[in-house]
């Protein structure tokens, strides 16, 4: 698995690179860490003044580097810098392309955290528009694994096609035989019935169908699976529910993958986790060729 890391020198950035080099997965020898100068100035300038911009931005990517390679030292792991100027947002999108990259791990926020509270917005473009799945590490969540432990993982399920697409990713994660993967899947429930009634029992059948099949593809990869079936009105609110009472490191989802009921999994559910989750989210997307 090609994996791309990212830093902008943020201490998010520094906490996401910490957490994600520690965990206890099958780790390559070396990463490639995307650094990148965000370069931005409106109109016309005067080119001393656009080459001193470049100058200083580049300066700090290669600070920001060299401390994200301290850390992956730490943990006995090599780095090589690939550096960009330009968007953040776009450049990451356009390395993982061109690099065939299989995952993108980043911080849920970076250098600047005035105007998003919860996500940031490099972070939220590059979930919406990677070629690849992309990890978006909250480093200053607790985690509930210690360390060097296997982590918890809750799978978000919406029992369609993309679940061979989780299972594949999640086992190519190498986790410990022994980690926690609670797989989950949520029937949406039409708000004007009452909740006690059971609207059709024939998706409730096909859900756990399903979800049997979810569990079988992960064996090789956890000896410790649990299945939970919910039938609420909010699909996003009943997972983040779940994750408060059941420790959870990574919660995983899908994208392009559809519900029971036809509605799309990623767009308001994955934005809502992706901002309200409070552990890391790992957003499983098929590679972009």
């Amino acid at each position: 698995m090609k994996v791309l890391l990212t830093t902008d020198g943020s201490e998010s950035a520094e906490q996401s690179l910490r957490w994600f080099s520690r965990l206890p997965i099958a780790h390559s020898r070396s990463y490639e860490i995307i650094t990148v100068g965000s370069f931005q100035v409106y109109g016309m300038v005067p080119a001393k003044v656009h080459d001193e911009f470049v100058r200083l931005e580049s300066a700090h990517a290669l600070d920001s580097f060299q401390r994200a390679e301290a850390i992956l030292q730490e943990a006995g792991l090599e780095a090589v810098q690939v550096p960009c100027l330009g968007q953040p947002a776009d450049e990451i999108t356009k390395v993982a392309k061109e690099s065939k990259a299989d995952l993108i791990v980043l911080g849920a926020h970076g250098r600047s955290q005035l105007t998003r509270m919860l996500l940031g917005s490099t972070s939220e473009t590059v979930a919406r528009h990677a070629p690849c799945s992309v990890l978006v590490v909250r480093g200053k969540h607790e985690s509930h694994s210690k360390e060097g432990q296997p982590p918890h993982l809750t799978i978000a399920s919406d029992c369609s096609d993309v679940d061979d697409q989780i299972a594949a990713q999640v086992s190519g994660l190498g986790l410990p035989k022994e980690t926690k993967l609670e797989l989950v899947s949520v029937i949406e429930h039409p708000y004007l019935l009452e909740p006690a009634f059971e609207y059709d029992a024939q998706i409730t059948q096909e859900t756990k169908f399903a979800m049997d099949r979810l569990a079988k593809q992960l064996e090789s990869t956890s000896a410790n699976i649990e299945k939970h079936v919910f039938e609420k009105v909010h699909v996003g609110s009943c997972i983040l529910d779940f994750i408060e009472k059941h420790p959870t490191d990574i919660v995983v989802l899908g994208d392009k993958g559809r519900s029971a009921i036809g509605r799309f999994f990623l767009g308001s559910v994955s934005r809502f986790i992706l901002h309200h989750a409070p552990c890391s989210v790992l957003l499983i997307r098929k590679k972009i060729e």
